[in-house]
């Protein structure tokens, strides 16, 4: 199903069912991405063509997730299947220069089940548990689902921060180690309910609520030897910290047949989110004189309304016309405290800082699907997008942004006469990347020890939204059932980067970021999966699958080398394999991404090492309800680390950090009742 909806769609989109996503008994959404065809995870964000942070656009049910939401919060047995969008459609919203994945939870009901799972994990230092319950049923024109997962997690870590600062003549002024020593444990709770009553002909109302609940937790000692220069203010340091994240997202939806051949789907809903942050340092100096008793706290808070809709007619023959709306208001909160308990003598460095934000949105689009002929289909879409939002709070300034947007995009498909299994697709798009919020918030961010490479952050309300255009072309090959081989490029052309600049303002290091200069963007990707059978008929089951991308950037006005956007790596690639036979089945993947420096603005530059993530599992069936999945994680014990620096004409410091990794494993039983 997967595959013919890809094969045949002629907006080009990849399709990954729940089967695929539950292979690896992963305990969240996140995990998962990072195997699948042209995706990279980095620092718990999702990349496509190696760019993520407001790049890749990650869409829940079509709709962007509450604020606060985390892909680490959401079980793989919540969804239902996973889109991968790398052209932008005229449906979803166009602020997706890099491409859209599209999370959509579960809602088909063929049959009554009723499922449960629990599973344990450990490593050294580690160790989770995890329980999931799952039911649905349908009883005549009434169906439902249900799910609920626990998860908890506990780690220790142990990471090794190594800093150099040199003149410019690169003699040593300063070298400084930070050991860490943290234990940190962490639980979730997601909690779906879906119902649905079907009505005459294709009506249908539907129910939808999905609640995330993360609550993190930890404390940790840093100890900081000083061998060169100055010495660390900070030479032992004890921290304890928590986290709480909450975010709701409830809908009614609405089907309607419209004068036979016509369809209206509408849908209105709510969104709630509270994100609770706190970390309190309790720090002395070489000759144990307490120096630092800091507690910090904030409070992310976000309210939202949306009314969405699209009407769905055959205005012509072989044409299918869709008409839409996308409509939202949000009303976002932000508060930070900060209280300082000094010694004698020394200022306190207090702050009780908040601001409150309205934020409206409404977007108008139309689209028409052509099929010219049963081998060649068009797809012509329009989306204008306009946002307005108001800022204000105590002592900053009443601020107001606006922004407008229309997409063209084009999309065509045409499947090569007599050449069996051979097609082409070739998209045209205009999209954008709106400024972050917190980005354009004319605010002091302050971080507790300021340095060039640990810089405060002000906000520039006069950010404008990063516009793009793009090419896609792609060749693929249907040769057998359940077989492919495609080859793909693409080009992004993008103009108001925004990025942010490090300056000195007499007394802080501050980061202010702007709308500077443009960037180019381009990338290849191959990719290619078949049973074994496809080329040997007397094969074990076994199904093999490869992708490999390379991709390319350049940001005008960094000099280069390794001027590349927003950390882009230069190349990854996915490889796995898959067995079945009898009661066992099981299987590997191997996910590789490139490291390297990349040099972010004129000063500074980082490094990020390269991942090898290996991974194994397999699965025993006891009976047609009863089965247990066993997965091996980082087989490679392939640890963390990486760079930063920042180097000017009076010198230069660099910050190195370290974090080892180990192999650790999951087991998990499944029953069916």
């Amino acid at each position: 199903m997967a595959d013919s909806a890809r094969r045949n769609d002629t907006a080009a989109k990849i399709v990954i069912n729940q089967a695929e996503i539950a292979k690896f008994g992963d305990p969240s959404v996140l995990d998962v991405m990072k195997r699948l065809p042209g995706l990279t995870v980095s620092d718990s964000s999702v990349r496509m063509r190696g760019l993520g942070n407001g790049y890749t656009q990650i869409l829940l049910n079509g709709e962007r997730p509450p604020a606060g939401f985390s892909l680490d919060s959401l079980a793989p047995d919540m969804v239902e299947r996973i889109e991968i969008i790398r052209a932008a459609t005229a449906e979803f919203s166009t602020q997706s220069i890099a491409g859209t994945v599209n999370i959509v939870l579960k809602k088909a009901v063929a049959k009554a089940s009723r499922e449960i799972k629990s599973g344990v994990g450990a490593g050294p230092g580690s160790r989770s548990q995890q329980l999931n319950l799952a039911m649905s049923n349908k009883i005549d024109a009434f169906s439902y689902t249900l799910g609920a997962t626990l998860l908890h997690q506990n780690a220790h870590l142990a990471p090794v921060e190594s800093v150099d600062r040199r003149d410019a003549a690169g003699k040593r002024l300063q070298q400084y180690e930070t050991r860490s020593d943290n234990d940190n444990a962490y639980t979730a709770v997601n909690l779906n309910a879906r119902l649905n009553w079907k009505l005459d002909g294709i009506d249908s109302v539907t129910w939808q609520t999905f609640v995330a609940d993360g609550r993190a937790h930890g404390a940790g000692e840093q100890s900081t030897s000083t061998s060169a220069g100055q010495r660390h203010p900070y030479a032992a340091l004890q921290t304890s910290y928590f986290g709480n994240t909450t975010s709701v997202r409830s809908d009614v939806s609405w089907v309607a047949g419209i004068g036979g051949t016509g369809r209206l789907d509408t849908k209105i809903g709510v969104a709630l989110s509270d994100n609770q942050r706190g970390l309190f340092r309790v720090a002395r100096n070489d000759a144990a004189t307490p120096v630092l008793d800091r507690d910090y706290v904030s409070d992310i808070q976000d309210e939202g309304l949306s009314w969405s809709g699209k009407l769905s007619m055959p205005w012509a023959r072989g044409h299918a016309l869709g008409i839409g709306w996308d409509t939202g208001h949000n009303r976002r909160g932000e508060r930070e405290n900060q209280v300082d308990r000094v010694p004698p003598g020394n200022v306190p460095f207090d702050f009780d800082n908040g601001f409150d934000a309205r934020i409206t949105r409404v977007a108008l689009y139309a689209q028409d699907e052509w099929d010219i002929s049963p081998a060649w289909s068009i797809y012509l879409g329009m989306r204008g997008e306009a946002m307005r939002s108001r800022t204000s709070g105590a002592g900053i300034p009443t601020s107001r942004s606006q922004l407008q947007v229309l997409s063209p995009l084009a999309q065509t498909l045409w499947k090569v006469p007599g050449a069996k299994g051979d097609q082409l697709r070739l998209a045209l798009t205009r999209t954008f990347k709106a400024p972050e919020l917190s980005r354009m918030v004319p605010r002091h961010f302050y971080t507790s020890f300021n340095t060039e490479i640990s810089p405060d952050f002000t906000g520039n309300p006069r950010l404008k939204p990063e516009l793009a255009r793009g090419v896609d072309f792609a060749y693929e090959h249907y040769w057998a059932e359940g077989a492919l081989v495609s080859a793909s490029a693409s080009v992004r052309e993008i103009e108001g980067l925004i990025r942010g600049e490090v300056a000195y303002n007499g007394g802080r290091w501050v980061a202010v970021p702007q709308n500077l200069g443009t960037a180019h963007v381009r990338g290849i990707e191959l990719e290619s999966k078949f049973p074994l059978k496809a080329v040997m008929d007397t094969a074990a089951q076994v199904d093999l699958r490869a992708s490999v991308s390379r991709n390319w950037s350049r940001v005008e006005g960094v000099p280069g080398p390794d001027n590349r956007l927003n950390g882009q790596p230069r190349w990854s690639a996915n490889f796995g394999a898959d067995y079945a036979k009898g009661a066992w089945s099981g299987g590997a993947s191997l996910a590789l991404v490139a490291g390297g420096w990349t040099r972010d603005a004129l000063y500074e530059s980082k490094l990020r090492s390269a991942q090898r993530a290996l991974e194994a599992y397999a699965v025993h069936k006891f009976g047609p309800r009863s089965q247990l999945r066993f997965t091996v994680l980082n087989l490679l014990k392939v640890g963390q680390s990486g760079s930063a620096r920042y180097a000017d004409p009076y010198g230069s410091v660099q910050s190195d950090e370290r974090r080892a990794g180990y192999v650790s494993w999951r087991a998990q039983h499944e029953y069916r009742f």
